[in-house]
């Protein structure tokens, strides 16, 4: 029970606000005013910036964005006009300088057989870059489908749990295939009617992880309200995936195709490296560092620095879009 000597009149209750008013005034008075209060500019400028804003300054923000996006920059301006400028072909040979250093004529050196590095490595540069990004791009879509359905009909009764069974038994069936040696079986025939086949070679070994992790994603917002709401309201399937899931995984999507890019070209460089990827008459990275001379830096050093500046930073660029993306990481502030 309440004691009537505790009890306070109006009077005490009128001074005691006026003393933690005071108080309060005090500690703000004390503090500055960016601390104490934002300013009603900078509050409604926070307002007014769209999602597409605040993420673009959060990327721009992270140094490694800015180095990453300029070298590739660089890189691919040089993939396309270099071997357009320059004086020698890729297997056009120069026996007379064999194995010689770089120079004004051969801006890389020559290697063993006579050919051009720099040629070379320009021309493999534009093709391990069109495989990098194809591969990357059919691998997400793969994994797209077959994860968001997996997920989605994982919750339909007898016949959603037998599908996501099936799909989840095929993901395991993929990671277990040896596919390295698969890929040495079946690429040099595919390359007989095009390199290009070398992109959904790659791809159908690769897609498996990013399954697995959009159908536990899936999972997870096939349970929310508004996924629930339209599925009782007998929207399609598809439209309900297309609307509701894959817009709240498109970031976690977006950084994994980017980050797949370099993992691409690092698979198509190791096949082509030991024989078995990009085939005469084309050639790549992997081919140029094949015929290296390690008595001769100039044949390995060059395009491996190549190579090397491309994956880190495109790598540079997928960390920078993830801390974007991210809203607990640091970058995230405005």
């Amino acid at each position: 029970m309440t004691n009537p000597s505790d009890m306070r009149g109006t009077d005490d209750a009128a001074a005691l606000q006026v003393e933690t008013d005071h108080r309060a005034n005090s500690v703000l008075e004390g503090m500055p005013p960016s601390e104490a209060e934002p300013p009603e500019g900078d509050a409604r400028s926070l307002e007014s910036i769209g999602r597409g804003e605040l993420l673009r300054r959060r990327f721009l923000r992270n140094p490694g964005a800015l180095i990453g996006m300029v070298v590739v920059l660089l890189l691919i301006l040089g993939a396309i006009f270099a071997p357009m400028a320059y004086q020698y072909e890729p297997f056009e040979r120069d026996l007379r300088n064999a194995l010689t250093g770089p120079s004004q004529y051969h801006w890389f050196g020559v290697d063993e057989n006579g050919y051009d590095i720099f040629a070379r490595t320009m021309v493999g540069l534009r093709i391990s870059l069109v495989i990098g990004a194809g591969t990357a791009l059919l691998t997400t879509v793969l994994a797209l489908i077959v994860g968001t359905v997996a997920g989605y009909v994982s919750y339909k009764g007898r016949w959603g749990a037998f599908v996501d069974g099936a799909l989840v038994n095929l993901i395991n069936l993929f990671l277990v295939i040896p596919s390295l040696l698969l890929l040495m079986l079946f690429s040099p025939v595919l390359q007989q009617a095009s390199w290009l086949w070398l992109i959904p070679l790659l791809a159908i070994f690769s897609w498996m992880l990013t399954a697995r992790v959009l159908r536990a994603m899936t999972q997870q917002l096939v349970r929310t309200e508004y996924v629930e709401a339209s599925r009782f309201m007998g929207v399609n399937p598809v439209t309900t995936i297309v609307r509701h899931i894959i817009p709240n995984i498109a970031s976690w999507i977006i950084i994994d195709t980017t980050l797949g890019v370099s993992a691409a070209i690092l698979g198509e460089t190791g096949l082509s490296f030991i024989g078995f990827g990009i085939q005469y008459p084309n050639v790549s990275l992997g081919t140029v560092l094949q015929a290296y001379n390690i008595a001769a830096p100039w044949t390995w050093i060059p395009p491996a620095m190549v190579l090397a500046a491309l994956v880190i930073s495109v790598n540079l660029m997928g960390e920078a879009l993830r801390d974007a993306l991210d809203p607990t990481s640091g970058s995230s502030r405005v």
